[in-house]
C-alpha cells in the first residue's frame, strides 16, 4: 500500500511539472551534515540583492543666505511699521468724553505706541491688549498689537528661527491676515524643522501678499524640491535667478533640480560650478557622488562620498550611501562601518538598521546581523526582512524563534519560497532536538516541516528547494520510498545536484536497495571527488554490500580530504560503530558485559 501510494504521488507531482511553467530562478543556500542531513534556505530575490541610495534627504541652504532672507524679511517689518506710524489717526477727543472706557483705551493705545518706538516689545504688546480689553473696536489698537507681536516673534525667532516664535506670528496673522512679514517668517521656522507642506503654504502666502520677497523664491523652490514638486522647484528657481540671485547656493539648488530632471551631464556639470566657488561644499560633492553612482562610476562615486565626509564628517546621507556604495561593490567591511556611522546618529533610521543587518549577514556575522534586524523591524515590516531575519536566526541555532519569523514572511506572502523557508526551519529545528535528545520534540517537528513542504510543492510543483527540503523530510521520517520519489524529480529539475544526489541514496539506503545506493554515491563522488559526505556514504554502503574492499579504498580516499570523518568510517569498517540510514547518525557500539558465573 506504502509503495502505490509512494508512485500515485510520484505521478501527480510529475503531471504537475507537465502543466506549470518555470518559476523564476531563486537564490539556494545549501546545507549538508552527515548528522543532521540536508537542506536548502531560499532567499526571496538575491542574497546580494543591490541595495538602494538615499536619494539625497532634504536640501540644507547655507547660512548666508538665510542671514539674507532674515535681512528682508526685517526690512518688510519696518515698512509696516512705519506705514502703520503714518496711518494712525487723531482720537476723537469729544467721543472720548462721552466714554470713558474708549478714552482709556485711546490713552492705552498712546501709551503701547511709545513703548513701541522704544523697543520696548513686550511693554507695547501688554498695553495694546489692556485697550482692546477696553475697546474691542479699536482698530489702531488692533493693527498695533499685530505689528508689536510681529517684531516680538522675529526676535524670539532669532538666527535659529525658534519655535517659540509661531505663537506670536499666528496670534499677529489672526489680527491682520495680510501680515506678509508673519507669514514669511512661519515659512522659515516651518523650513528649518523639516515641516515642508507648512513651509511651502506660509512662503505662499508671504509671496502672494508681497511680490518684492524675492530672497523667499529660493527657499521656496527648495521646499518644492524636497516635496517631490520639480516643476514648481524649477520655476522658483528661474525667479529666483531673475531677481539677480547668483552664487554657490543657487548653482547647487540649479544642480538638484537637473538631478531629479534626469539631466545627468547638466547636474554634474552643475555641481562642478558650486565647487569652483566653494570647494568645501558638502552638498555639492554627496550630489555629484549620487550622479557617479546613477552612470554606474561607483569607484568615483565611493571617492566623491569620502570628500563629502571629510569636508562634514557628520554628513549622515553621505555615510548611507557610501553605505551603499560598498554594499553593492561586494566590499562588505567598509559597508558595515559606513552603516554603523549612520546609526550613531540617527537611532531610528530603520532602513539603515536593516542594510546594515545584510552587511553583516554576507559578513556571516548572523548574532550581530539578528539584533539589526530586530531594530529594523520597529519601522519595516516587510516578508524580505523577516525572511531574511529567520534565516540568520537558524544560523545562530534560535531554531524556534526562526521558525516565527519565517512563518511571518509567509503571512505577509504565502508563496511556495516562503512556505519551503518554514518546512526548512522545522526541519533543522528537528534534527536539534533529536542532536538533544527530544525525541518527541523532533517527531513534532519533522511532521510540521512534511506539511508546510507539501504546501510549498503544491504551490509550486517545480521550486528545487521545496522538494529537497521534503525528501530530506521523508528520510528524516524513514519514508524512504518517498523520499526516492521526490528526490527523483528534484534531479530531473536539477541535474546532479550533489546535495540532492546524496539525499537519494540515502533513501536508497534505507530501503535497503544497496545496489541503486551505491550506485547514486558513487556518480556523486566521481562528479566530486572531494565531496566528504558522499565518500562517507559510499564506502557505509559498500560495507553495507558485503564489499569491505571497495569500502577500505573508499576510506583511505576520505582520510587525505578529511580525517577525522575517514575515523568515523573506519569504526563503521571495524564494527565499533553502526550508521542509522534513517538518519545518518553514527552509534558507537557498546559492547556486552559478560555475565560472570555464580558461585554455590
Amino acid at each position: 500500500m506504502l509503495i502505490k501510494s509512494a508512485l500515485a504521488y510520484f505521478v501527480i507531482v510529475s503531471l504537475f511539472i507537465s502543466f506549470v511553467p518555470n518559476s523564476p530562478a531563486q537564490d539556494l543556500v545549501a546545507s549538508e551534515s552527515l548528522t543532521s542531513g540536508s537542506s536548502v534556505f531560499v532567499f526571496r530575490e538575491s542574497r546580494r540583492r543591490p541595495q538602494a541610495r538615499v536619494g539625497g534627504g532634504r536640501i540644507l541652504l547655507g547660512g548666508g543666505f538665510a542671514t539674507r532672507s532674515n535681512s528682508q524679511v526685517a526690512a518688510a517689518s519696518q515698512k509696516r511699521r512705519a506705514t502703520y506710524v503714518a496711518a494712525r489717526k487723531p482720537v476723537d477727543a469729544a467721543a472720548a468724553r462721552r466714554n470713558q472706557r474708549l478714552a482709556r483705551s485711546n490713552a492705552l493705545t498712546t501709551t503701547a505706541e511709545n513703548f513701541l518706538d522704544k523697543s520696548q516689545t513686550q511693554l507695547a504688546i501688554d498695553n495694546f491688549r489692556l485697550a482692546l480689553i477696553q475697546n474691542a473696536k479699536n482698530g489702531r489698537a488692533n493693527d498695533g498689537l499685530a505689528n508689536a507681536l510681529t517684531i516680538r516673534g522675529i526676535e524670539v525667532a532669532g538666527a535659529t528661527n525658534d519655535v517659540a516664535a509661531i505663537i506670536h506670528f499666528e496670534e499677529a496673522i489672526k489680527l491682520d491676515p495680510n501680515n506678509d512679514v508673519a507669514y514669511a517668517k512661519l515659512g522659515a521656522i516651518h523650513d528649518a524643522k523639516g515641516n515642508g507642506p507648512q513651509a511651502i503654504s506660509h512662503y505662499e502666502k508671504a509671496l502672494a501678499l508681497n511680490p518684492e520677497y524675492s530672497t523667499l523664491h529660493m527657499p521656496l523652490g527648495k521646499a518644492y524640491l524636497d516635496a517631490g514638486e520639480i516643476a514648481k522647484a524649477d520655476a522658483s528657481l528661474a525667479k529666483a535667478e531673475s531677481a539677480g540671485t547668483d552664487g554657490a547656493e543657487i548653482r547647487f539648488m540649479r544642480g538638484v533640480v537637473l538631478y531629479k530632471q534626469g539631466r545627468d551631464a547638466d547636474a554634474l556639470s552643475a555641481f562642478d560650478r558650486v565647487l569652483e566657488i566653494d570647494a568645501r561644499n558638502a552638498p555639492a560633492q554627496y550630489y555629484r557622488g549620487q550622479m557617479l553612482t546613477r552612470t554606474d562610476k561607483n569607484d568615483q562615486a565611493i571617492a566623491a562620498f569620502k570628500r563629502t565626509l571629510e569636508i562634514d564628517p557628520t554628513y549622515s546621507a553621505a555615510w548611507f550611501d557610501l553605505g551603499v556604495a560598498y554594499y553593492n561593490a561586494g566590499d562588505y567591511p567598509n559597508a558595515a562601518a559606513a552603516y554603523e556611522s549612520v546609526i550613531r546618529s540617527e537611532t531610528t533610521n530603520y532602513q539603515a538598521h536593516y542594510n546594515l543587518a545584510s552587511s553583516y549577514r554576507q559578513l556571516e556575522r548572523f548574532a550581530d546581523a539578528n539584533a539589526q534586524y530586530k531594530l529594523a523591524s520597529a519601522g519595516i515590516k516587510t516578508a524580505d526582512l523577516y525572511s531574511e531575519w529567520g534565516y540568520c536566526l537558524g544560523k545562530t541555532a534560535e531554531w524556534e524563534k526562526s521558525v516565527d519569523r519565517l512563518k511571518t514572511a509567509k503571512e505577509m506572502s504565502p508563496t511556495a519560497v516562503d512556505s519551503s523557508n518554514v518546512g526548512w526551519a522545522h526541519y533543522n529545528a528537528a534534527n536539534n532536538q533529536k542532536a538533544a535528545g527530544d525525541e518527541a520534540g523532533a517527531q513534532s517537528n519533522f511532521t510540521l516541516a512534511k506539511a508546510e513542504l507539501e504546501t510549498a510543492v503544491q504551490k509550486d510543483p517545480q521550486l528545487d528547494a521545496a522538494l529537497l527540503n521534503l525528501g530530506s523530510t521523508h528520510n528524516a521520517l524513514g519514508e524512504f520510498q518517498l523520499a526516492v520519489n521526490v528526490l527523483k524529480v528534484v534531479l530531473t529539475l536539477k541535474k546532479d545536484w550533489a546535495i540532492a544526489a546524496n539525499q537519494l541514496g540515502v533513501g536508497y539506503r534505507g530501503m535497503g536497495d544497496l545496489v541503486n545506493a551505491v550506485s547514486t554515491f558513487k556518480r556523486l563522488t566521481d562528479l566530486d571527488g572531494r565531496n566528504t559526505i558522499g565518500l562517507f556514504n559510499l564506502g557505509e554502503a559498500y560495507f553495507a554490500s558485503g564489499n569491505k574492499k571497495e569500502a577500505q579504498k573508499i576510506n583511505d580516499k576520505l582520510k587525505k580530504i578529511d580525517p577525522a570523518l575517514s575515523t568515523r568510517l573506519g569504526n563503521v569498517l571495524s564494527g565499533k560503530a553502526v550508521v542509522d540510514a534513517a538518519r545518518q547518525k553514527i552509534d558507537k557500539v557498546v559492547p556486552k558485559i559478560p555475565k560472570l558465573p555464580r558461585f554455590p
